[in-house]
């Protein structure tokens, strides 16, 4: 018997082979520079058809790769079989708890809705478009990470099939060692059918976003580097030198334009907002600036990351310091004077609630303060790996400021091979390790995010 009629034999709802109608929508995602090709896709209709695909896949010694939507994958994904959570895209809110119970197939777009109708705020990245599980898996840094920690923080308990235990719920008290890992570790543990997360009691924050012309960006770069790390912990920002497209999208001050973007976003009154904004804003005269009173359901505007899906190449370091020595390698290599296809060179300024190191979580790189994110122009006529150069050139011009763990969900192709691996401190991965051995000892789920097989 087949592959992919063992499959369908389990009573499955729907499994798709290439060519089948359905087969391209469920396996299709964000980044359209990586082939995904698994030979056989099952399209997860409800979890107990998540439970039969990996009690298949054990059963066969046939690996599984969850698809997410598609924001984080470093190599091809060829042959082999993947299970497509897109179905599972329920969201259940309980107001008087505060919480939202998440279906896996999920972006964080709907959640942002659903917790604003209650006046709540969902503990999202900086784009709502961007996968629920797959980014809280990973920890999780949103556009208020200094006042609310990492989004996985706010994890109260996954719903989970795994290869050894079946269809488990995880918590502090129930398989606490699982719930450790999957707050961090990413990948390796199972598949999630859904997640209950905390909801925080904001309608509306203070933010927005300043953009400068390409003639400022260096001292408004230099301005920001003395000015972010003496924010409160209740305001959160980072900056972004752009390149932007000549767009109908885009506000005509920015169409077509090189700017440096500060993004804001703060929980104190609009007054106190402001006037933190005072020393940045004197740097240099703004294009636009968009800083105000935001309902939280407008969040993702702050940064205004692209949702359109697009050939990605970007890489990742965690910095030691933003100091003026850091600044004029970012600018000599990155710059807006730089002739390179980049798209983007952005720093995020962590600290604050992101520090506090926890035993009852995976996530790595928790010293991070300055956070470097590099992203080469998403143009599909340019080779590959001239993109791919262009963004290695920041990481590497930076190279001496780099702290040894750079935080998992930014690490990308432009990356060294190893950075995947090496986003977890020594004690983290050995621990890791063992979680994974005692719910996975047949090894049907991959530690690497879409690595690279045949079969």
């Amino acid at each position: 018997m087949s592959k992919i009629d063992t499959f369908r034999r389990a009573g499955i709802s729907v499994v798709l082979a290439p060519g089948d109608a359905g087969y391209a929508d469920a396996m299709a995602g964000f980044d359209l520079g990586v082939e995904v090709a698994p030979s056989v896709v099952i399209d997860a209709q409800t979890a107990t058809d998540v439970a039969s695909a990996v009690s298949v896949a054990a059963e066969q010694g046939t690996r599984l790769t969850a698809l997410g939507s598609g924001h984080g994958r470093l190599d091809p994904l060829t042959g082999g079989a993947a299970i497509s959570l897109r179905a599972l895209d329920t969201v259940e809110v309980d107001a008087s708890a505060g919480t939202a119970r998440i279906g896996a197939g999920c972006t964080w777009s709907p959640v942002v809705a659903s917790a604003a109708a209650h006046g709540l705020a969902a503990p999202c990245g900086s784009s709502p478009a961007v996968g629920v599980v797959g980014y809280l898996l990973g920890g999780g840094v949103g556009p208020l990470a200094r006042s609310f920690g990492f989004s996985s923080d706010h994890v109260r308990s996954f719903e989970v099939v795994t290869a050894a235990d079946g269809p488990i719920t995880v918590s502090r008290d129930a398989h606490p060692d699982l719930f450790w890992a999957m707050r961090g570790g990413k990948v390796g543990f199972g598949v999630v059918t859904a997640v209950t997360v905390e909801l925080l009691p904001y309608a509306e924050i203070s933010g927005g976003g300043v953009y400068f012309g390409a003639d400022a960006a260096p001292d408004v770069l230099g301005a920001y580097a003395d000015w972010a790390s003496g924010l409160p912990e209740s305001t959160t920002t980072s900056i972004a030198l752009l390149r932007l497209p000549d767009s109908p999208a885009l506000p005509p001050a920015l169409s077509g334009r090189h700017v440096a973007h500060v993004r804001f976003a703060s929980l104190d009154a609009f007054d106190s907002a402001q006037a933190q904004l005072v020393p940045l804003r004197a740097a240099a005269t703004p294009l636009l600036d968009t800083v105000g009173v935001l309902p939280y359901a407008q969040v993702g505007s702050i940064h205004a990351d692209p949702t359109a899906p697009m050939p990605v190449a970007n890489g990742t370091a965690s910095l030691t310091t933003l100091d003026h020595a850091t600044v004029d390698a970012v600018l000599a290599s990155g710059g807006l004077d730089v002739d390179l296809p980049l798209s983007a060179v952005e720093i995020r300024t962590l600290g604050g609630a992101t520090l506090r190191e926890s035993d009852l979580d995976a996530v790595g790189g928790r010293p991070t303060q300055q956070l470097l994110n590099v992203y080469a122009a998403p143009v599909p006529s340019l080779p590959d790996e001239a993109r791919l150069t262009a963004a290695r050139s920041v990481l590497d011009a930076t190279a001496g400021h780099h702290l040894p763990n750079p935080l998992v969900n930014f690490v990308g192709r432009a990356n060294a091979s190893r950075a995947f691996e090496t986003s977890w401190r020594d004690d983290q991965k050995t621990r890791l390790d063992d979680v994974r051995r005692a719910h996975d000892p047949a090894g049907v789920f991959d530690t690497h995010p879409a690595r690279s097989r045949t079969g």
